[in-house]
């Protein structure tokens, strides 16, 4: 099953799903994300100014409630009246907000009134600011005298009374007339003010205490500045607005203003939430329309996975049955772009593939009297048609290169993979051609060694880093160990060279991960000695004579085909017996096998 689940999930199709879905997916999210936030956005902007119009609302309805208080005291007069016709001309102050009221003289005489009872005559300090400001600039309005923090309250006659004072200039005369107003009368006016379902008002005194709040726990407390929106309320503008947490820690949204001149703060707030309460709709619309954008897009990738990936999966596995041998394997693809002329070169090959080896085998049967004849023959049939074999191949190359290169659209991954598989394909192939040309033209005799002086050691050298990196990806060590008094050999270098690879070549392919390859060379009896060493499976005793035959190899303890043609040790025995030299292997199963092939001493 997990097989199964990461199959799918490595699949053209799955990834074509997933980039599908990511193209539709990435901007609606991110349009839905923009209009959600524009939204909530606007509604938080359409909050704060209902907020901001309710607390310049309040504020002017407290400022307006003292400016007529201060106006009502400037229009009454005390100066020569009596302590009885004073009592009738205050009388009417006396409400139920008024804890008392008293004149102040010229000359520092006071009269106090209070609800019930009879006037109180005393005195006062007319150099107190109370009645020099109200001589001076008309009225005054009197801090609040709260209580210590923690101390019983209650507005109105029970427990601790919070009162101020406003006063104003007599109007007739040279004296003030001053009122004791119970501060419960801003709390009254707050609670006549609205601010929705879930908000509320209060106001705060310029040090940040509470004046009128709708807990009346609050009032213990002290100044509330250490709430965010409190203390930015206290110390900006006289109009603002700002988010921050109430008292219980909730998010809230606050606007303020205020109130002159007496300097108090007016608040406004609501729960932040309230801004996102009209943005749930949009939120659904939003999931709504990107789940069908998704289903569209799942759909429309899985379409076109199924269109691209069919034919270069059947051609993926046309071309491993062509190199596994079956010869007669066709591909059946009805399209007229890259990919179709891609499958018609693969059948072309086939094609020529099945008739050739065809055509061997029938030879081979007509004329196994005549071995060495027939052998010869199939050598120059081969050579002669290795432009009819390599044509079509060069063909696949070509346009499986030109479709990888992305000269004529862009493909996946997948497709870069498969392109991948038919090239390796055709590369084989092509191997498998060159190797059995070579071979047949040694047979025949028409290879010429081009004879001459070479470096040995830089043959080696240079043999060892072409399969260095197949070697790096298996972890495989690679060591050198030169005789130095072997250098210079006579032969054709080119072919030296050749069979070095194929040594190498075989020596890291059956050696295990993590295993070590060497080569070395030595001199002896006449002779160069070069050997490769590795730590592979072994070779068994009836194997180690059958290897150096074309088209065979060793058995590796399972049935599975080995990797490879079968044909670079026929070939390198070949080309070492051409120079006069000899081949052979020493090997355990189990412990590894060593390859050994000798030139005789030429200029050194």
């Amino acid at each position: 099953m997990r097989a199964q689940i990461v199959s799918w999930a490595t699949s053209l199709s799955a990834k074509y799903m997933a980039l599908f879905a990511l193209l539709v997916a990435v901007p609606a999210i991110a349009i839905g994300a923009y209009t959600l936030y524009s939204s909530y956005q606007h509604n938080k902007d359409e909050l704060i100014r209902r907020q901001q119009e309710k607390a310049k609302s309040v504020a002017f309805t407290i400022e307006q409630f003292f400016d007529q208080t201060a106006s009502g005291l400037g229009s009454l007069r005390g100066t020569g009246l009596t302590e009885a016709q004073l009592a009738l001309e205050f009388q009417p102050l006396l409400g139920i907000h008024t804890l008392n009221v008293f004149y102040i003289a010229r000359d520092g005489r006071r009269t106090l009134l209070t609800p019930g009872g009879e006037p109180e005559v005393g005195r006062s300090d007319v150099r107190e600011p109370l009645f020099k400001t109200a001589r001076s600039l008309g009225k005054y309005f009197g801090p609040v005298n709260l209580p210590p923090p923690n101390s019983p309250i209650c507005l109105g006659n029970v427990c601790n009374v919070v009162d101020m004072r406003v006063a104003a200039a007599e109007g007739a005369g040279e004296g003030v007339v001053v009122e004791t107003l119970d501060i419960g009368v801003v709390q009254d006016l707050v609670k006549h003010a609205q601010a929705g379902t879930t908000g509320y008002l209060y106001v705060l005194n310029p040090r940040g205490r509470a004046i009128a709040h709708p807990n009346p726990a609050v009032f213990r407390l002290g100044p509330l500045t250490t709430l965010p929106q409190v203390k930015k309320g206290m110390t900006s503008g006289p109009e603002g607005s700002a988010t921050g947490r109430n008292l219980r820690r909730q998010k809230v949204v606050s606007a303020w203003a205020t109130v002159e001149p007496l300097g108090w703060r007016v608040f406004v707030e609501a729960p932040e939430g309230r801004a996102f309460a009209p943005v749930r709709g949009t939120l659904w619309r939003t999931l709504f329309i990107l789940m069908g954008l998704l289903a569209a897009a799942l759909a429309g990738s899985v379409l076109l996975a199924r269109r691209l990936a069919r034919p270069i999966k059947r051609m993926q596995v046309a071309a491993e049955r062509i190199g596994a041998g079956a010869y007669d394997e066709r591909i059946e693809i009805d399209r007229r772009d890259e990919l179709g002329a891609l499958g018609d070169e693969l059948n072309k090959m086939a094609a020529s593939l099945h008739g050739l080896i065809t055509g061997l085998e029938q030879k081979v049967k007509e004329r196994t009297h005549e071995l060495e004849v027939a052998s010869r023959h199939k050598s120059e049939f081969l050579a002669n048609m290795s432009h009819e074999l390599r044509t079509p191949l060069n063909a696949i190359v070509g346009f499986s290169q030109v479709l990888r290169e992305r000269l004529f659209g862009e493909v996946n991954e997948k497709q870069q993979e498969y392109l991948d598989d038919i090239l390796s394909s055709a590369h084989h192939l092509l191997s498998l051609i060159n190797d059995i040309l070579d071979l047949s033209k040694v047979e025949a005799g028409q290879v010429e060694l081009e004879l001459g002086t070479f470096s040995l050691r830089e043959a080696l050298e240079r043999g060892i880093v072409m399969v260095r990196e197949r070697a790096l990806e298996n972890q495989i060590e690679l060591e050198f160990d030169a005789d130095p008094r072997v250098d210079l050999v006579e032969g054709d270098e080119r072919r030296i060279r050749q069979v070095i690879f194929n040594l190498l070549s075989n020596a890291v392919k059956f050696t295990p991960e993590g295993g070590n390859v060497g080569i070395s060379t030595a001199r002896s009896d006449g002779e160069v000695r070069v050997a490769v060493t590795d730590t592979g499976p072994g070779i068994a005793l009836e194997d180690r004579e059958r290897i150096f035959e074309e088209f065979q190899q060793a058995r590796v303890g399972t049935d599975d085909r080995p990797e490879g043609t079968g044909l670079g040790l026929a070939l390198s025995k070949r080309l070492v017996e051409l120079h006069g030299g000899r081949i052979w292997v020493e090997s355990e199963v189990g412990a590894g096998s060593t390859f050994v092939f000798t030139l005789p001493v030429g200029s050194m």
